[in-house]
């Protein structure tokens, strides 16, 4: 049994004619944490905290502007979908420890400005490393949560995030049989992006696909999106005529002239 008798939230205390007043995070969810009476999923559908009059005023508008209900998953949905390596973080080549990584400048506010457009923000990336036995599974995973922390300290946030962890070509120390295989979603095939698409209920063809290479730019247009390659600091450099629409130095510059 909890300590908190949930009945008893904003009723008055007989006692000292108070108001019964309880913290949402600190007395009630995170008691429920662990008790098996408390369910939560991840959603990218309109969540806020609007604890403070600002917060709330906030929400208010953005019901009267209609955001609340184009965040509905039964709506169709806007992405841009991001590769990782060279278009979020530096390509330092094929990452394989956490301490690696490094996001590029202006990533972050890049993706804090696609949060508030409306798209959504989802990440697709080729990983051959799990398949040649270089990196497992829970380092890739230990890389993708410094991502996700890195942007949450300044603001953003993405809302999926799909890996390929296939490799059609054997021959290497430790590989993962299994995963030696042609697939669908290894770019510059459209997988990800297609289960991407059947996940959030995504609209591809008012979609982008950004990412710094021929497979990412191929595998956007074979979903149906509008590709855009980058080719700045931190790319892994690639220049050329893939079928993009557009070239540009940073996924903040394709924001600015896309998305804001």
């Amino acid at each position: 049994m909890l300590d908190i008798d949930i009945e008893k939230i904003g009723k008055v205390d007989e006692s000292t004619g108070k108001t019964i007043k309880l913290d949402l995070d600190r007395q009630v969810l995170k008691p429920l944490c662990g008790t098996g009476k408390i369910f939560c999923y991840d959603s990218p559908e309109y969540v806020k905290d609007m604890g403070t009059p600002e917060r709330f005023e906030a929400v208010c508008k953005d019901f009267e502007n209609g955001v609340v209900s184009a965040k509905k998953l039964a709506n169709k949905q806007k992405a841009v979908f991001l590769d990782r390596d060279g278009t979020i973080n530096l390509y330092k080549g094929f990452l394989r420890h956490v301490d690696d990584f490094e996001l590029i400048p202006g990533i972050a506010e890049a993706i804090k400005k696609i949060n508030a457009s409306g798209y959504l923000c989802i990440v697709v990336t080729n990983q051959p490393v799990i398949a040649r036995g270089e990196v497992t599974v829970d380092a890739l995973d230990t890389i993708h949560k410094k991502l996700e922390t890195e942007l949450g300290l300044k603001g953003a946030y993405i809302d999926g995030l799909y890996y390929c962890p296939h490799h059609p070509h054997k021959g290497y120390g430790g590989e993962v049989p299994e995963l030696k295989i042609e697939c669908e979603c290894r770019k510059p095939k459209p997988g990800m992006l297609l289960k991407a698409a059947a996940d959030f209920n995504i609209d591809l063809s008012q979609s982008y696909m950004v990412g710094d290479s021929e497979n990412d730019i191929k595998a956007g247009i074979a979903a149906g999106c509008k590709s855009i390659l980058v080719n700045g600091v931190g790319c892994d450099y690639h220049d050329g005529d893939y079928g993009q629409i557009d070239t540009v130095e940073s996924v903040l510059a394709f924001v600015d002239r896309y998305i804001v």
